[in-house]
């Protein structure tokens, strides 16, 4: 009972210290921006997955589209087709019209009348970039629109990932002026033909008919440090490119819309084509699978515009945010969560068992349950921090387990000291008896090992020995016959072309030419017989070599150093008299401290033979492929070591490749040419020295460089 209690207060000392720190570091990552740009991501899928709202036929766009440019011929659009358009919309009565098209400058022809137009048409607003952006600086307003204070500015506070997710209602410019946006004039053009005018709620709050604004605080939602110059909000958009009525410039001049379309519209006239550029990113530009969809700057426009009117007419909700302390509340609560109804452990025999499958699915099931939070938040118009909250239960719940089990380690720990200490000095007596077993077994196991290999060794050279003893009776003389059959054949061969040459002038020339082409094929036939029968001879003097057995294979006192000298002398010299244009550079250092080794010279001397023999080949080899200038050398060394000696046969030949080198030392094979070679030299040196001697053998190589042999042999 007292265990459980005190596991129960363990527990809770644990929450109220893990849930407070987790959940405010959680805040302070957050408040230096470690999760802003995620918390705009989300906000970005928030708009994606909102169901899409009606359309707003209040306002209209006509968009100059590429086709509109390729009829035009030229951009800015000239100020007389402007007039005409502008006439054009106006003869409709709409409530309102926003030019989002720089004219700050005449565009002859037709200069005198837009002005006219522009004087006539009381509800026209033109814009002017009040102070610039990352991409272009500001733009002075149409002179005659700025005389007459119908000019707003079309300015958008941009994100650091180059989207726009906010809108300015007004801002000042360089000179300290208030400059209400395009969309704020054109809706309180609109709004106040219905009798609502912006009304001043203490010091920042405007109250619009059935709607208030809040100005945009730099941290607000999931931003950090956002620049708050201004009044801005945050933009509610009613959906994705294309929701708005739109029209092209020459639909409208060339009267093929309908007569009433612009009557007691809103109208905002625009760029819509891609080479101008004049498009922006929007949460609705978020595509994983592609390039984003960026919105026409103009559209932007219409979506604060509706958000203006739709909220003050039909009270449609602004995006808003809490205050920072209940979301500071919202992060601590979720790292409470993490620690608590996450992390629900039992105890057994005071350590906590912690089933990692049920707090993966809790940490699923609580993960979803807030993500649905926000989405329905998001939906009543409020964006809550999700991304911090997130990673507070997360971090929370890794935090609690992690100490869990390391507090599980330390329990065990102790007990594992605690148990230790009671057979401390058992095991420490008992230790000390067992090592003085093992070491009389080892050394027993030694002596035995050695004995063992040897007498394998000793019974497989004699076995081998009968058995090649016995192939060389059964094959060889079959193999004489072979032999002594091919080279008579050879001559009875030449023989019969001797007997058909006087009868060959009575027989026609075609046949004459098969008859020695049948002779010449025989006699070659017959030469690949007797070439294959001296490889085969070969191969069985290789074969009793692997497995002969000295009559007395009994080690002796040798001199190494006297012994591999005989063999460097006798293969050299064996070469020269099978080539006489065999030429070798040897080089020798033999270490004189070596003294005398207990061997089977026998056995010995053959394998330093069948090793050099290969280092020579392979030397020679190379001299072949390169040519004159090539010097074949092969360098002969000892080492006398501690326990044994080493012996080191290096030549600068052809080299073995890596998928070769542990084939090497296998019966039969070779990687010289057919013919050359029965691939048993290398057997036979491995199985003398390391099976029959207990020593071993290295071999290092690198291709077209060297090989190098290093042999060991045992002092004992």
């Amino acid at each position: 009972m007292w265990k459980k209690l005190r596991a129960q207060q363990g527990q809770w000392r644990r929450i109220l210290a893990i849930a407070p720190t987790v959940g405010i570091t959680l805040i302070v990552l957050r408040a230096i921006g470690l999760f802003q740009m995620l918390e705009l991501s989300l906000f970005d899928r928030w708009f994606d997955w909102r169901p899409l709202e009606d359309p707003d036929r209040r306002i209209a766009i006509v968009g100059i589209t590429e086709s509109d440019l390729r009829q035009v011929g030229t951009w800015p659009i000239p100020d007389r087709l402007l007039a005409q358009l502008l006439n054009k919309i106006k003869a409709q009565n709409p409530a309102a019209i926003g030019l989002d098209i720089y004219r700050d400058l005449p565009v002859d022809p037709g200069y005198d009348e837009l002005v006219e137009v522009f004087e006539s048409t009381p509800n026209l607003i033109g814009i002017r970039k009040a102070v610039g952006d990352r991409n272009r600086q500001g733009v002075a307003p149409p002179p005659v629109l700025a005389r007459l204070d119908r000019v707003a500015a079309n300015d958008f506070p941009w994100d650091a990932d180059g989207k726009i997710r906010r809108a300015f209602l007004y801002l000042d410019d360089e000179n300290g002026n208030i400059i209400y946006s395009l969309a704020f004039r054109l809706a309180w053009i609109y709004l106040k033909e219905r009798g609502i005018q912006p009304k001043m709620e203490g010091e920042t709050r405007i109250v619009l008919g059935k709607t208030s604004f809040s100005p945009f605080s730099s941290n607000d939602g999931g931003y950090v440090g956002a620049e708050d110059s201004g009044y801005q909000v945050l933009l509610n958009f009613r959906g994705p490119s294309h929701t708005f009525d739109r029209v092209s410039l020459f639909e409208v001049l060339e009267e093929r819309i309908p007569s009433d379309f612009f009557r007691d519209r809103i109208i905002l006239i625009g760029s819509t084509a891609e080479s101008l550029k004049d498009y922006l990113l929007i949460p609705y530009s978020s595509d994983f699978m592609g390039l984003p969809e960026a919105m026409a700057g103009v559209e932007v426009h219409a979506n604060l515009t509706s958000q203006i009117i739709a909220g003050a007419l039909e009270g449609r909700s602004q995006l808003k945010t809490w205050p920072e302390l209940l979301e500071w509340l919202w992060i601590l609560a979720w790292s409470a969560i993490g620690t608590t109804i996450i992390c629900q452990w039992y105890y057994e025999n005071d350590l906590a068992k912690i089933s990692f499958p049920r707090t993966g699915s809790r940490i699923a099931i609580a993960s979803t349950s807030l993500l649905a939070i926000g989405y329905l938040a998001f939906l009543s118009s409020w964006w809550i921090p999700i991304i911090p909250a997130f990673f507070s239960l997360l971090a929370a719940t890794i935090v609690n387990t992690g100490y869990t089990l390391w507090d599980n380690l330390k329990i065990s720990h102790k007990r594992i000291e605690d148990y230790a200490k009671t057979l401390e000095i058992k095991v420490e007596q008992r230790t000390f008896e067992l090592r003085e077993k093992n070491e009389q077994l080892q050394h027993t196991l030694e002596k035995l090992t050695a004995a063992q290999k040897q007498m394998i060794a000793q019974e497989k050279f004699a076995y081998l020995g009968s058995l090649a003893a016995g192939i060389a009776h059964e094959i060889r003389n079959p193999l004489n016959f072979v032999n002594n059959f091919a080279r008579i054949s050879v001559e009875l061969t030449e023989e019969i072309i001797e007997e058909l040459e006087p009868q060959l002038e009575y027989l026609e020339e075609e046949s004459v030419e098969e008859i020695n082409d049948i002779f010449e094929e025989l006699k070659e036939s017959i030469a690949d017989i007797s070439s294959h029968g001296q490889r085969i001879e070969k191969i069985i003097q290789g074969m009793l070599m692997h497995a002969q057995n000295d009559e007395t294979g009994h080690r002796e006192s040798t001199d190494i150093n006297a012994l591999l000298k005989e063999s460097v002398e006798l293969v050299y010299h064996s070469l020269k008299a099978r080539d006489k244009s065999f030429e070798m550079t040897l080089e020798t250092d033999y270490d004189n401290s070596i003294g005398e080794l207990y061997v089977v010279p026998q056995y010995i001397s053959r394998a330093f033979l069948n090793i050099l023999t290969n280092a020579c080949d392979a030397a020679y080899a190379k001299q072949k492929k390169i040519g004159d200038s090539f010097v074949p050398l092969v360098i002969v060394k000892t080492v006398n070591l501690e326990g044994g000696i080493e012996i080191h046969i290096r030549d600068n030949g052809v080299g073995i490749s890596d998928e070769f080198i542990d084939k090497i030392f296998n019966p039969f094979f070779t990687t010289k040419p057919p013919g050359e070679g029965t691939g048993l030299g290398l057997s036979i040196a491995y199985d003398t020295i390391v099976a029959a001697h207990q020593g071993d053998i290295q071999v290092k190589s690198e291709v077209d460089s060297h090989t190098e042999f290093i042999i060991f042999l045992p002092k004992k």
